[in-house]
């Protein structure tokens, strides 16, 4: 058959060629589902069927190896851009050995193989080696379409590839270097030369560049995708004149790229929209039409294929399952690490290619290359699709915390100019394994323009909308109108369950304001949930590490692990460093707590002696790419002191460039006895040991009054006590709130926990306190309670007094009988 309508074999006009393509493109996954054989699979099939081999529909011209040769580039550019640096770094000796493992055990096969079964001269044997030991990450977007990218298998496989694909590339430059007028010690050095000149100015250069575009050009359209692309070849080019192979610089650049491109962000979903729906299958299809059908029927072709074949499945196998023994992973990962690094295509073909030009492969060979490549591009794929499912329900399957129950994020947007920046972090704390939706949310006050504002809100949450379908994160915008903002927002977040709260922050304080504004401080006093404030001067992406700030005792705060289990979230969508900041004495505390935190970005501590020591301490350890992190507290917390309401104001205008987030922690509710609905300290609470009525005089003093004639003491020096109270909270404040403080000690002087209250209506002037004190709590726990359980009810009793109307009734009480019924009526 010459020609179809007319048009002659192959078809010459752009617009025919160009349609087939896309139908291709459009059909051949359908088909292939319907064949149950992954969609990869399908279109290589389909490139077979249409190209020069079987239909001669299209010819393998230069526009089907441009658009092939750019799917390629992009296919490695995507894959070190999704790249989990973090878990890379954490398995960078195991991904590179396991790299080493995979080419050598091919190469010294095929070394062996070429000599004695295939006459092959040493050289044509080490290019053959070269040609098995790489591999080509084929089935990477099954792997990502799966959800299984940050698997430790998946992570070593395609860290390996840069290895494998790096020694192949190597091998070639070597042989290459051998024949003609290219070998000697000039070549060799000239050689080395540009390769570490490329690599050091693309490790310098490309971050820097990028973080310096994010943050100064202004995103129009698509300004930031059309930059990485522009990278993206470039550096490959770069890479070729440097003597290596395109597609190292191609996923080079996308490595260097990586910590800039968070994984669930906006501009991530362009780059692989755009490399999954045309790059990658160009590049398939042009795979396909490699094979040449004609020559299926010489037996010598298929020798040869079944040899080569033989040298990848063998060497590739033992490679995944000696390393899925070494490190104790699932029968099914160690099927998907195969899959991964079965395929033959990239440095394949450009091994091949090269070859066959400098005389040491035949076209029989070349052809014999070209089946292997398509029998292993047939299996890889289909043996990761397969086992990939099982490994990705390995992942939901595995232990997940109560701790760490699912997010409702609302989003409260008032300025179009940093809407993006509060939904960007929202895309990097949502856990992607939870199907929650974000709720951008905007509350018009109620009054003669509220029409009027809730047009504005709705330009604004449409907006939010789109630029949330872009990063494919699905919303649930929300309006709200009322009288009081903060109160609006309250309403929402009580109505739809709200997890989070994320809000920004101009930075701007005025005297009368007590920490960040009106709104804000009123939303503090109104919902008890997680609150993110925000102050954002740069793109969160371009940060280079999160400094996370933690005052003393926050770890007993119930909203500890949420508040962590977001961060955390972030580090690992950034891919930056979480640097963990306490005091000495708290590490020991803080340091178990976070590590069992999932998930597990690269994370660092560091220690201060003393609280009050952050804002000297952070002078000299401060970086322009910081993201600091405050978490504070509500008043009433056990981690409240009267030092964290300034730290945002100390913040803002000590480091006006500096992008940082203030976490509020949610606050819990008392733990319940299993067998009574009262909290367990309101039960431990006893009238007896109410004080009403306190005199003034030095803390020690005020202290024996309180415990003074209790039965537990009989014989007892309460001196002793006292001073181990005090001396508990040498250094920091008890105040729990103002005018309520809090004194605990772990001692041997008593045989059960106990809990003292004391009440004075007149104004206690006490040392270390900011405020006047008018109620006194003390908690003593025996010997014989753990360190945590004595700081759990430590917790507890901080919250027993709650601000307002609660700590008024207290503090007015006449009776032990009168304080004991108004803490009772404590809104639990």
């Amino acid at each position: 058959m010459d020609e179809i309508f007319s048009y002659p074999l192959p078809f010459e006009d752009p617009v025919i060629i160009f349609a087939l393509v896309m139908l291709i493109i459009l059909l051949a996954p359908i088909a292939a589902k319907k064949l149950k054989l992954p969609a990869i699979v399908g279109l290589i099939l389909a490139g077979t069927i249409v190209g020069p081999g079987l239909l001669g529909l299209i010819e393998r011209d230069f526009t089907i190896e441009l658009l092939g040769t750019v799917g390629l580039l992009y296919l490695m550019f995507m894959a070190g851009l999704s790249l989990d640096l973090i878990q890379f770094e954490k398995l960078r000796n195991k991904s590179i050995g396991f790299g080493l493992v995979s080419f050598l055990l091919p190469q010294l096969a095929a070394l062996a193989a070429g000599v004695y079964l295939l006459d092959y001269s040493i050289a044509t044997s080490l290019l053959l080696g070269a040609i098995v030991g790489s591999h080509t990450l084929l089935a990477y977007p099954i792997a990502e379409r799966l959800g299984i990218t940050k698997n430790v298998g998946v992570t070593m496989s395609m860290g390996g590839t840069l290895v494998t694909d790096t020694l192949s590339l190597g091998v070639l430059a070597v042989v290459a270097g051998s024949v003609g007028d290219s070998s000697g010690p000039g070549y060799w050095t000239g050689f080395a030369a540009s390769v570490i000149a490329f690599v050091t100015v693309s490790v310098l250069l490309l971050p820097r560049l990028g973080r310096w575009f994010f943050r100064n050009v202004k995103s129009r359209e698509n300004m930031d995708y059309i930059f990485l692309v522009a990278i993206l070849f470039t550096t490959a080019f770069f890479a070729e004149l440097a003597g290596l192979a395109p597609i190292i610089g191609a996923f080079l650049a996308g490595l260097l790229l990586n910590r800039l491109v968070p994984p669930s962000g906006t501009l991530m979903s362009r780059v692989q929209f755009v490399g999954n729906a045309l790059f990658i299958p160009f590049f398939l299809i042009s795979v396909g039409m490699l094979v040449d059908v004609s020559v299926l029927g010489s037996l010598d072709v298929w020798l040869k294929a079944i040899i080569f074949s033989v040298l990848v499945f063998a060497g590739k196998g033992i490679a995944s399952l000696g390393i899925t023994k070494l490190f104790k992973l699932s029968r099914e990962e160690g099927f998907v690490i195969y899959g991964l690094t079965t395929p033959q295509s990239a440095a394949t073909l450009a091994v091949t290619l090269i070859g066959y030009d400098l005389g040491f492969f035949d076209s029989t060979a070349v052809n014999a290359v070209v089946i292997m490549i398509l029998i292993t591009c047939l299996v890889g794929p289909w043996l990761v699709e397969k086992y990939g499912r099982e490994v990705a329900t390995q992942e939901d399957k595995k232990p997940y915390k109560s701790s760490e129950a699912p997010q409702r994020i609302l989003v409260p947007l008032a300025n179009p100019e940093t809407s993006d920046a509060l939904m960007d972090i929202a895309f990097m704390v949502r856990n992607q394994k939870m199907d929650q939706p974000l709720y951008p949310l905007t509350v018009a006050r109620d009054g003669r323009d509220s029409e009027a504002q809730v047009a504005r809100g709705e330009k604004m949450l449409s907006h939010a909308v789109i630029h949330a379908a872009a990063a494919d994160v699905p919303v649930i915008p929300v309006t709200r109108v009322d009288f009081n903002i903060a109160k609006g927002i309250a309403r929402a977040v009580s109505e739809m369950r709200i997890s989070n709260i994320i809000i920004g922050w101009n930075g701007q304080i005025s005297a009368k304001q007590k920490i960040f504004g009106s709104i804000l401080d009123q939303l503090l006093e109104e919902v008890q949930t997680m609150i993110m404030v925000s102050k954002i001067e740069r793109p969160v992406n371009t940060s280079k590490r999160i400094v996370v700030a933690i005052p003393p005792f926050s770890e007993f705060e119930p909203g500890f692990t949420e508040a962590v289990r977001s961060l955390k979230l972030m580090a690992d969508q950034i891919g930056d460093e979480l640097v963990i900041v306490t005091t000495k004495a708290r590490q020991s505390f803080v340091k178990p707590k976070v590590n069992d935190i999932q998930p597990e970005p690269d994370i660092t501590f560091e220690t201060i002696e003393k609280w009050a020591d952050l804002p000297a301490w952070y002078d000299g350890f401060k970086d322009e790419g910081d993201l600091f992190v405050l978490v504070s507290a509500r008043d009433g917390a056990i981690s409240w002191r009267p030092g964290l309401d300034r730290l945002p104001r100390v913040i803002a205008q000590r480091y006006p460039e500096l992008s940082f987030i203030t976490v509020y922690p949610a606050q819990g509710q008392p733990r319940m006895n299993a067998d009574s609905t009262q909290p367990e300290k309101l039960q431990l609470l006893q009238k007896k040991r109410i004080k009403v009525g306190l005199d003034q005089g030095e803390a020690e003093e005020v202290l024996e009054q309180i415990i003074h004639k209790d039965p537990a003491f009989d014989n007892i020096d309460l001196s002793r006590i006292t001073k181990r109270l005090l001396k508990n909270s040498a250094d920091y404040t008890p105040e729990v709130m103002p005018g309520v403080l809090l004194y605990e000690a772990h001692t041997s002087k008593v045989k059960e926990q106990l809990l003292f209250l004391g009440v004075s209506r007149e104004e206690l002037n006490l040392k270390q306190v900011a405020h006047p004190a008018h109620v006194i709590l003390i908690l003593l726990s025996p010997k014989t309670f753990s360190a945590d359980r004595h700081l759990e009810g430590v917790n507890e009793v901080a919250q027993l007094i709650k601000p307002g109307k609660n700590l008024l009734k207290v503090r007015e009480a006449e009776s032990a009988e009168k304080v004991y019924r108004a803490v009772m009526e404590t809104e639990l």
